[in-house]
């Protein structure tokens, strides 16, 4: 298994990306979306949320996207993460951050990521991209979904974070170590090994 990310500005292009990949036969459970909620910027979102937990016509009229993905947008959530702030966050990864725990001893968005195969290195970036009001999608692919996977992250719009931190870093941001190029990115996105323990032969691509 493979995790394939790309780092949004919006959530209506995350949408358009998750809504892709449905298509591609990846369910919305192996789907995960975590974004920065400063001064409740997605309240729009989770009142679509709410609706559609309780009826999914409600969702289809107040105009909720994702497509056939209307239980990841049920199952978007608003949480506070140590170190990140407000964030809304829907799928795998909210049970993640549930069974891993939100609190700063639970590790927060960082523990998260790893435990979903990324590395020490891009773990922090990942999350000071949330922090700052980005939206991450995350999914879980099998090794032959992969290249179409990418392919839909960049069609539609994700972000080369490899400028970015540089821009952070020259902010005063040092990551995880001083290195001024300490984050090593293709591209856009990037797709990381599934760490071995969760790399379960019945999950679907």
């Amino acid at each position: 298994m493979k995790t394939v990310v790309g780092v949004f500005t919006s959530l209506l292009e995350a949408e358009g990306a998750a809504r892709d990949l449905q298509t591609l036969g990846i369910p919305h459970v192996e789907i995960s979306i975590v974004a920065g909620n400063d001064a409740n910027r997605h309240k729009e979102y989770l009142e679509k949320a709410k609706r559609a937990s309780t009826s999914t016509g409600a969702a289809a009229a107040s105009g909720a996207s994702f497509g056939g993905g209307v239980g990841l947008v049920a199952g978007l959530v608003a949480m506070a993460i140590p170190g990140v702030g407000p964030v809304i966050a829907g799928g795998a990864l909210t049970v993640l951050l549930a069974g891993l725990g939100i609190g700063a001893a639970g590790g927060g968005l960082i523990a998260a990521f790893l435990d979903m195969g990324i590395s020490h290195e891009e773990a922090p970036i990942y999350e000071e991209a949330v922090r700052r009001g980005a939206v991450m999608l995350a999914v879980h692919v099998n090794d032959p979904a992969e290249s179409d996977a990418l392919a839909i992250m960049d069609r539609h719009g994700a972000r080369d974070l490899r400028d970015e931190a540089d821009t952070w870093q020259a902010a005063g941001w040092r990551g995880p170590r001083a290195d001024p190029h300490p984050f090593v990115f293709d591209g856009t996105i990037t797709s990381h090994e599934m760490p071995e323990a969760d790399q379960s032969p019945g999950k679907p691509a």
